[in-house]
């Protein structure tokens, strides 16, 4: 029982960490299955327009344009999250570089007694403790982060069912044009025959 209690800080880190590596996987997930729908959608809006269904083709387009902006949300959120964990690997670093130069005066200090190295230690130790703050930013914004399954963001200004519309109709014109151009130059090739 006291053993859930208590848990050493690796553990805690070990925890933290397995936490953000599933919610990334899942967010990343949760984006290409986003994108899939976006895709299918778009299908079956184009399959609408070319049908003439335009109840179909505007509750598609609409569709859509949600399937579009949610996936632009979650991109953004992991965007947002990656930059945070380099953030943090980056302190980390700095952490270890600190220790390692707070060792290293304490070395020389022992080897060269009328050396001071006292100065360098309190600089150390400055920025060792400014450091270890900044980490335990890092990791309280994380653990928020990864608990709350980073949800809620939102893109502002993101694409209409309006825009799918116009987006579908200039395919589909353009389309059109294609097939008609090659049906041409078919007629063409069989007149060239046939004289």
């Amino acid at each position: 029982m006291f053993k859930k209690l208590f848990k050493s800080k690796q553990q805690r880190e070990l925890e933290r960490e397995v936490a953000i590596q599933r919610a990334l996987g899942l967010h990343r997930q949760h984006a290409a299955k986003l994108q899939q729908h976006e895709r299918q959608y778009m299908e079956k809006a184009v399959r609408a327009k070319r049908a003439g269904d335009k109840v179909n083709f505007e509750r598609l387009c609409r569709m859509t344009a949600q399937t579009t902006n949610e996936r632009r949300a979650i991109e953004s959120q992991l965007l947002y999250f990656e930059t945070i964990l380099q953030t943090r690997d980056k302190v980390r670093l700095f952490k270890d570089f600190a220790g390692g130069m707070k060792a290293m005066a304490k070395s020389i200090g022992d080897v060269f007694r009328e050396f001071d190295a006292e100065d360098i230690l309190k600089d150390v130790e400055t920025a060792l403790a400014q450091s270890g703050q900044l980490e335990t930013t890092m990791s309280l914004v994380l653990d928020r982060i990864s608990s709350s399954q980073m949800t809620g963001a939102t893109i502002t200004n993101g694409i209409t069912a309006e825009d799918i519309e116009r987006i579908i109709t200039e395919q589909d014109t353009a389309d059109r044009t294609n097939i008609d151009k090659e049906i041409e130059a078919g007629l063409k090739a069989i007149e060239r025959e046939l004289k």
